[in-house]
């Protein structure tokens, strides 16, 4: 049993490690009572309608019969046609009136849970205490050190658009980033192209020297706090980091307000957390940043930078780039991936380091701020212990009006839908919960503490998560996922028209992933890709800390205005959604994934889907692996170490067998959910009471297999180095964070070249697996 309370959901009763040990002992309870308590005294329960409502897992606490979930309507249907672009564009009106930063708006929260309310829907704000940064005073200067000569001071402003009332709002931040250092240094510059360790070992390997610099770079598909690391790991003092127009300027079109594209005074707010240690409060790793809970010494963060750093607009790195032409080594010596996109404004990519100085001064302000979580709760009328639960972060560094107030405005639509379906006799058969999150931007910070407090329950509980953050950024459909999802994405996917075609989203979605090789050999290369989750969004608590499967959905393409005061409604109506039908078939799209989740009486998710991939992520793994330590042709292979490493990397031997017997568990699971369709049928409505409860064990042994799959594959000891992520199957890449890598913890060992960890956390993880094949044949 669980409660909606000022800390969220808690459980009322010790939560079990697994559904299966919950599950025996309701049965024992079941058998007990059958045998004493006579059939008169149960239906004179079920007619005692007028006795006083004491617990909340009545049904009839909820005003629902118990009787049935769709009200004599087909909820689906009605659902897809309810869905309004009027509201969807009234909510983002109302998300993206004003700048709204975690911990520094109150408003959008408490509308947000009255919106709930409204609704019908029980709602309440969830507190947390994170400890944040907000901008004090931050300056960039270019001078000559030997005379002193200032020759250029950046703006750290963007320019205000004609007709646009976001981009003039008083509210709006300078140039900064979250969890960025408090500093004033100054140092010749380096430019570094995009940051990652392969550029750094490039210009280590062209002779430059980043130690006591401040490093330049550009802003990439690496998390922003990674590129600060690591440049601080090879010396720097201070960390700018520029959008360059070959990325999300002018090299892909036309310029806001011309094009949706980022203009010359624009740059990209973000967070400078090290994400990919742990995400949320830097000072409570593990456990909910509640009022009065001891805290960790900021010293002792493990996932903050400490160097300072900023970002620029390509306007104000010109000059930078400029003071380099001539030093060091031209960028194009070095690659030809180090050139961007502003050789026609007169710029010669070179490394430097410069004869002038930069002074960069980054003073921040830390401390301690309440961050506001609206968890809202629709109860199941048959099942109400498990719920899905469907979630988006409301915070934002600007107007947001892609990321994240697209998504936040089909949340609320979801409850207004929800509602109406509700009025018309309509209840989940399972619990439904709608999350909006606070302090997202800064670390995934809302959702992660809510985990965190909850992560009992939510293990013994939660059938999924689904994740949309920025719902609509172009036209573009994509999906990340938990492979037990990929077939239900798929079912939804062909249901949904796309807007202005005669396709459905699937066949867009296939359509535009034809001929993409992002994600190599982790997905079909015959079906649209559903990608492992890295980490990003608010999913990562979720699935890489709690193994709870997740989907994070979304429609992504022009990402020109990410983080900047150009993310506004106005660019939205202009350029990206002017019709809001993308906003509607997203919205349809998630709230049909939620149905489904809450009403089938049996979960449409897959097993055999993971096992099928988990074949998958071991080509990938190998390939991972052999990328850097296989000999190159004619190399002798000079050391025991790297001689084992490959044997180790052909024979993966044990995932090889466990990732076999998983596959072959999930089709004893397929089996038995045949059997229940033709024996007794998903709804078990018939006659007979001994066969009517067989058919209830039976299904709920389905669903607690399906649901409690994900948990089986997390290691409570961690992926050493970063023990707050758990799951073992897939976590962030260590050096790029956004990205996904699978069996993080058997690839971190062969990429630090330690095969005696390597060879100790294959045989784990594929313990683990086997120990997932067998719950799955656990009837």
């Amino acid at each position: 049993m669980y409660s909606v309370n000022s800390g969220g959901l808690t459980s009322e009763r010790k939560a079990m490690p697994t559904r299966a040990k919950a599950k025996i002992s309701r049965r024992a309870i079941i058998i007990a009572i059958l045998a004493t308590v006579p059939m008169f005294v149960w239906a004179a329960i079920s007619l005692s309608s007028n006795q006083p409502c004491t617990s909340l897992e009545s049904a009839e606490c909820d005003g629902s019969s118990g009787e049935n979930s769709g009200g004599g309507i087909d909820p689906a249907q009605v659902f897809v046609d309810m869905v309004s672009t009027d509201h969807l564009r009234e909510n983002l009106k109302y998300y993206t009136s004003g700048t709204h930063v975690a911990g520094a708006n109150d408003t959008q929260g408490a509308y947000t849970r009255d919106y709930f309310l409204q609704q019908g829907i029980d709602a309440k704000i969830v507190e947390y205490y994170p400890w944040m940064n907000y901008p004090l005073d931050q300056r960039v200067l270019l001078f000559n050190a030997t005379t002193h000569e200032v020759l250029f001071e950046a703006g750290l402003a963007e320019d205000p658009v004609p007709g646009d009332p976001a981009s003039y709002d008083p509210n709006n931040l300078p140039a900064f980033h979250g969890y960025s250092a408090d500093g004033n240094v100054t140092g010749q510059v380096v430019y570094a192209n995009y940051g990652t360790f392969t550029d750094f070992k490039m210009l280590a390997n062209a002779g430059i020297s980043v130690k006591g610099k401040v490093v330049l770079m550009r802003y990439g598909s690496m998390l922003r706090g990674l590129q600060v690391h690591v440049a601080h790991t090879h010396g720097a003092i201070g960390a700018l980091i520029y959008s360059d127009p070959a990325d999300d300027g002018y090299s892909k079109g036309k310029v806001y307000p011309k094009g949706p594209w980022r203009p010359e005074s624009s740059f990209q707010r973000g967070t400078a957390s090290l994400l990919q240690i742990y995400p949320g409060d830097p000072l409570t790793p593990g456990y909910p940043a509640k009022r009065d809970v001891p805290r960790i010494d900021p010293k002792d963060a493990k996932n903050i930078n400490r160097i300072p750093s900023l970002p620029l607009s390509y306007r104000d790195a010109i000059p930078l780039l400029q003071a380099l032409q001539g030093h060091g080594r031209n960028a194009s010596e070095i690659d030809d991936d180090w050139v961007g996109g502003l050789t026609t404004k007169g710029v010669e990519y070179w490394t430097g380091p410069s004869i002038l100085n930069v002074n960069l001064l980054n003073r921040v302000e830390y401390r301690t701020v309440p961050i506001r979580n609206v968890i809202g709760r629709i109860k199941g009328w048959e099942d109400p212990d498990h719920a899905v639960i469907i979630g988006n972060h409301r915070d934002a560094w600007c107007a947001g009006a892609s990321d994240p107030s697209s998504g936040s405005a089909a949340l609320l639509e979801l409850a207004r839908t929800f509602g109406e379906l509700r009025k018309l006799g309509w209840r989940p058969r399972r619990s439904i919960i709608l999350a909006s999150w606070d302090a997202g931007e800064n670390g995934l910070i809302g959702s992660t503490e809510w985990v965190e407090e909850n992560v009992d329950w939510l293990r013994a509980n939660a059938v999924g998560y689904i994740n949309v953050n920025a719902a609509v950024g172009g036209d573009v459909f994509g999906a990340h996922a938990s492979p037990v999802f990929r077939n239900l994405l798929y079912r939804v996917a062909k249901q949904i028209p796309y807007p202005g075609t005669n396709e459905t989203v699937y066949d867009a979605w296939l359509r535009n992933s034809s001929n993409s090789t992002e994600y190599g050999d982790l997905t079909s290369t015959r079906r649209p890709p559903v990608a492992p989750l890295g980490l990003g969004s608010d999913y990562t608590a979720f699935m890489a800390h709690a193994g709870i499967s997740s989907i994070d959905l979304g429609f992504s393409g022009s990402i020109g205005a990410y983080h900047s005061n150009y993310d506004s409604f106005v660019r939205m109506a202009s350029f990206i959604d002017p019709e809001m039908k993308l906003h509607q078939t997203i919205t349809r799209f998630w709230g049909l994934l939620a149905l489904r989740l809450a009403d089938d009486p049996v979960l449409g998710l897959n097993a055999a889907s993971y096992a099928k991939d988990l074949n998958r992520y071991i080509r990938s793994l190998r390939k991972h692996i052999s990328s850097f330590e296989t000999p190159s042709s004619g190399q002798r292979v000079s050391d025991q170490s790297s001689h084992q490493g490959i044997l180790s990397v052909k024979k993966l031997r044990h995932l090889h067998a466990a990732q076999k017997q998983l596959l072959t568990s999930a089709h004893v699971l397929e089996r038995d959910k045949r059997h229940l369709r033709l024996v007794y049928g998903e709804d078990c409505q018939m006659k007979g009471h001994r066969r009517h409860e067989s058919c209830l064990r039976l299904r709920e042994s389905i669903n607690d297999r399906l649901s409690q799959l994900e948990r089986h594959f997390i290691d409570p000891e961690g992926i050493p180095g970063r023990e707050w992520y758990k799951h073992v199957l897939v976590g962030p890449d260590r050096w790029m964070g956004y990205g996904s890598q699978v069996f993080p913890a058997i690839a971190e060992a062969a990429e630090d070249k330690d095969w005696k960890r390597f060879q100790k956390y294959e045989k784990r993880v594929a313990e683990l697996i086997y120990e997932a094949a067998w719950f799955l044949r656990d009837v």
